[in-house]
């Protein structure tokens, strides 16, 4: 009988892989149920004790002199990560884990993930946009991590996923659910939601003088 650390491991090994496939083959991955309930429990209720303590913080756009608020552009407001609780570790830990495996198949020269809660209150979304900045790929490959215990249809919130004015994909935003995307390739809408969306956010980043072209498929 097979020893259970290894079965685990294989498991994980077999969801990493899921996702490096995806990427080559649609420069996004979707993978349900990809974090444990429990971890994702945890993760829920940490930001939503963040919320009652007012430690979120209304999020901008754009970088530098062109950094701003705009509301009606993006509704959400976030909290960084600092791996200051073991939900966050353990969620850390996973992606380490994907930064590895995306830096071993398909040689990103990955060096750091940036991360952080996110909460959209209902009648917010994020209108169509790229996650880097222009003349600025430093994020190679954007993550997103759904935190709500149940979603229904008609909740509202979903990921928009476009092929240049098409939408290839919509992604509800349920827990435990992972996307993955090539933040410079890959336009994205969070439609407008009728309730609470958690999550979690963030972006896998070079150094800046590393130049790694992402492999075609």
């Amino acid at each position: 009988m097979g020893s259970p650390h290894i079965s685990t491991e294989l498991c994980a090994l077999a969801r990493q892989q899921q996702i490096v496939d995806g990427l080559i083959k649609d420069r996004f991955s979707v993978f349900p149920n990809y974090f444990s309930n429990e971890l994702i429990t945890d993760l829920y209720r940490e930001l939503h004790h963040h919320i009652n303590e007012n430690h979120l913080h209304a999020a901008h756009i754009g970088k530098g002199p062109q950094r701003t608020r705009a509301q009606d552009i993006r509704g959400d407001s976030i909290l960084w990560l600092n791996g200051g609780s073991a939900a966050q570790r353990a969620c850390l830990n996973e992606m380490e884990q994907l930064r590895l495996a995306f830096n071993r198949q398909l040689f990103l020269g990955l060096t750091e993930l940036e991360a952080h809660f996110a909460c959209y209150p209902p009648g917010a979304g994020y209108q169509k946009h790229l996650d880097s900045f222009q003349n600025d790929n430093l994020r190679r490959v954007s993550i997103v991590a759904y935190l709500n215990p149940c979603w229904r249809n008609g909740d509202g919130g979903e990921l928009l996923i476009y092929q240049e004015e098409r939408i290839i994909a919509v992604v509800p935003p349920l827990g435990g659910t992972l996307v993955c995307f090539i933040s410079e390739d890959i336009p994205h809408q969070v439609a407008v939601t009728r309730r609470d969306r958690s999550s979690i956010a963030g972006w896998f980043r070079v150094r800046e003088l590393d130049t790694v072209p992402f492999p075609c498929g």
